[in-house]
């Protein structure tokens, strides 16, 4: 039977919010919110810190030892040495990936991607209907494809070469319900507002269980004045492209001459009225519009 372990990546050191892993949320850290959901997820073979060795971790590991969480302190500048070095320890065949800015990373997803992999091996499960960058996403990644990956390292977006790559692995989308599909909301931890609105909502919701991400969004589409507080902070630039990469263009705008033009997914031309009339279509209020 394939091993699955589950990873959640983080250290002290952060450019925009240090120390968020241990920040308080609802009267645990933030790192014991992200354990606490992912020993929800079905199936898996153990849940690990993957850390590096700046003794600056060293409040977080123990923080790990004490929520009963495993491990490994690798190399502070490569993310996917310590994924390998976890799996090559504890005999995983692939991990379920969280980075520690996800404090409400849907467990569902999740536990069906262990489900999947255990019936037949995948290099990557990803859900194929939502772009990684709203903070609700976690990743399969394979052992065999993180070594594959590690040959091509760029940085802390461990699974980009995939993305960028598809053709050359064995790869798998899952669709989430689209009640879950909610890129209004950001729910990934980068800035203090972003730590506000989560403490908000553990605030409101926390009874000691996971969140439900469906109550989330409830309290959300119920709470707008609380829920648009974090909607200016940017996205990091790696998480874009990581997103753009996973997405189909439907239509694009370039300019030509000192003309624009409208071009469909094949780079024709699109007449502006048909453009409107197919807005329409998901944006009712549109309707009647008019383009000379």
């Amino acid at each position: 039977m394939s091993r699955v372990i589950g990873v959640i990546t983080a250290r002290m050191a952060s450019t925009r919010l240090p120390g968020k892993v241990l920040k308080e949320i609802a009267g645990k850290t933030n790192f014991a919110i992200h354990v606490e959901r992912m020993q929800r997820i079905r199936g898996l073979d153990g849940v690990f810190l993957a850390t590096s060795k700046d003794p600056l971790n060293e409040a977080l590991i123990e923080e790990a030892e004490r929520t009963g969480c495993g491990w490994y302190a690798g190399a502070e500048q490569d993310v996917v040495e310590r994924h390998i070095g976890l799996c090559q320890r504890e005999k995983a065949d692939a991990v379920i990936r969280v980075t520690c800015d996800c404090p409400l990373f849907d467990i569902d997803s999740a536990s069906r991607f262990v489900e999947e992999f255990k019936k037949d091996y995948h290099d990557f499960i990803y859900v194929s209907n939502l772009a990684p960058m709203y903070g609700t996403l976690s990743e399969l990644i394979a052992h065999r494809a993180l070594v594959e990956v590690h040959q091509h390292y760029r940085g802390p977006a461990v699974s980009i070469h995939i993305r960028e790559n598809m053709h050359l692995f064995k790869t798998l989308g899952v669709e989430i319900d689209g009640d879950l599909c909610r890129p209004e909301y950001r729910l990934t931890v980068d800035e203090p507002v972003d730590l506000d609105l989560i403490r908000y909502i553990y605030e409101a919701l926390y009874s000691g269980a996971p969140l439900n991400l469906r109550e989330v969004y409830t309290w959300l589409d119920d709470n707008p004045d609380v829920a648009s507080i974090n909607k200016h902070v940017g996205v990091k630039g790696i998480n874009v492209k990581a997103a753009s990469l996973m997405e189909t263009t439907i239509y694009s705008f370039i300019q030509s001459g000192n003309k624009h033009l409208i071009l469909d997914a094949q780079k024709k031309p699109v007449d502006p009225s048909e453009f409107v009339k197919h807005l329409a279509e998901f944006f009712p209020e549109l309707k009647g519009t008019h383009i000379p």
